[in-house]
């Protein structure tokens, strides 16, 4: 099994570049791309986590009244927080299980929820801009799970330093849409309990540094993400390429 490093990438399109086959190492790197999008550390719900994971939980809390660490009340049902120099804002819209609209709290059952992440996230090994924005349906928030379903779309760009190829640096830039359906999450403790993602990339590479290799490349990308009750998930490219994610931590490993 191969460990494949926490990696951000985005996309730009380029008139001069045609679509061709991902190699393994584009494969690795746009399932980290996925798996940064899905889950970027922490647990879920804090201020020490993001993601798609992360931002569901907050938004089963907000719906249910309760504010997050490191989210702040804008009124009007908008909140904002910030986390690694990405800002996070949240609009929500809460109805009672008779479909009354009211204020977001204990009696709500039910909420129609807009996403957006913006900013620049530096580490180690990358420097990544960022952007981000989805819309979701709650549904389910009185019972024991609350079931997520909706659409979003995300663009990364980024300059890696690789950690498989020294002396490599790749520039990415990722254009995503999503769609997720069913994804179940425990009112109690907030974790994923099942359901799915779909994801079409496309995606433009530069990389240089590798001795006179240097190269570039667009490839198109579909991914299927499986959630487990363990809190892991199962993220599969193209049909042929099986990867392993961590909810919890957003460390992605090679399965075949």
């Amino acid at each position: 099994m191969k460990h494949i490093s926490l990696i951000t990438v985005g996309m730009f399109i380029t008139a001069c570049s045609s679509s061709s086959k991902p190699t393994p190492e584009q494969y690795d790197d746009t399932a980290q791309a996925i798996a940064t999008a899905t889950a970027t550390g922490g647990s879920g719900g804090t201020s020490s986590s993001g993601g798609d994971v992360a931002a569901m939980a907050d938004t089963v809390s907000l719906s249910l009244g309760v504010v997050p660490q490191g989210i702040t009340v804008m009124g009007n049902g908008s909140f904002q927080g910030s986390h690694l120099g990405v800002n996070y804002s949240y609009s929500l819209t809460c109805k009672s299980v008779a479909g009354v609209v009211g204020v977001c709290g204990p009696t709500t059952d039910q909420a129609t929820v807009s996403v957006a992440w913006s900013g620049n996230l530096t580490s180690t090994n990358l420097d990544a801009s960022v952007n981000r924005t989805g819309n979701w349906t709650i549904t389910g928030l009185g019972s024991d799970t609350a079931t997520f379903a909706g659409d979003s779309s995300f663009m990364f760009d980024a300059t890696v330093r690789s950690i498989f190829r020294p002396g490599a640096t790749a520039t990415y830039s990722f254009d995503a849409s999503a769609s997720y359906h069913a994804v179940r999450l425990s009112t109690q403790d907030h974790k994923v309990i099942d359901g799915s993602a779909s994801f079409d990339v496309t995606a433009h590479s530069m990389v240089t540094g590798a001795g006179s290799n240097d190269s570039s490349a667009s490839f198109d990308v579909h991914a299927d993400i499986t959630f487990k009750a363990d809190h892991t998930a199962t993220l599969v490219l193209d049909g042929s390429q099986h990867y392993s994610l961590n909810l919890d931590t957003g460390i992605v490993i090679r399965a075949n």
